[in-house]
């Protein structure tokens, strides 16, 4: 019964201990992570005159919308429209011509979303990324200062839409 009782002892000093060890590695982890935690928001900075001193780099942050929805309606409507509105050709005759110019324009803004058969797009083009609208507005301001005409409108549109993985 002795023998039982110092191998008890033992387990039990030996779990003791094991769980020190845990107890141990886990608090030297809190510390680790708790040092990685300071001062983060401030780091020395060192001016012309060789003065050092803190800087609180959150205060400097200057955060910005990442989107701008003025901008985007400025672009689509008085800038990609009006210039489309003003430089293709009207009237019901030239109607399909214009929709299938703006079905590659309105791709290329949504990044690939095309009708479907039941004329869903799944996308809007006037919600589209502001450099895509950006990059759209020099593709039609060149087509409009080289004189071109609708069907160079259509093909440029239509091969960057098949470069980009649009389709076509």
């Amino acid at each position: 019964m002795k023998e039982e009782e110092k191998e008890e002892k033992k387990s039990i000093q030996e779990e003791i201990k094991k769980k020190e060890k845990e107890l141990k590695q886990e608090a030297e982890r809190e510390a680790i992570l708790m040092k990685a935690d300071e001062n983060k928001q401030e780091e020395l900075e060192l001016d012309f005159d060789g003065n050092i001193k803190y800087k609180n780099v959150i205060e400097e942050l200057t955060l910005e919308p990442v989107d701008n929805p003025e901008e985007k309606y400025a672009l689509y409507y008085k800038v990609i429209r009006k210039l489309l509105l003003k430089n293709l050709p009207k009237g019901n005759e030239f109607k399909t011509a214009r929709d299938l110019i703006y079905e590659e324009i309105n791709t290329f803004l949504t990044r690939g979303h095309r009708k479907n058969e039941k004329g869903i797009r799944g996308g809007d083009g006037r919600m589209s990324y502001t450099d895509d609208m950006h990059e759209m507005v020099n593709i039609i301001t060149h087509w409009i200062t080289s004189k071109g005409g609708m069907y160079e409108l259509y093909i440029k549109m239509r091969d960057i839409n098949i470069s980009k993985g649009y389709g076509g």
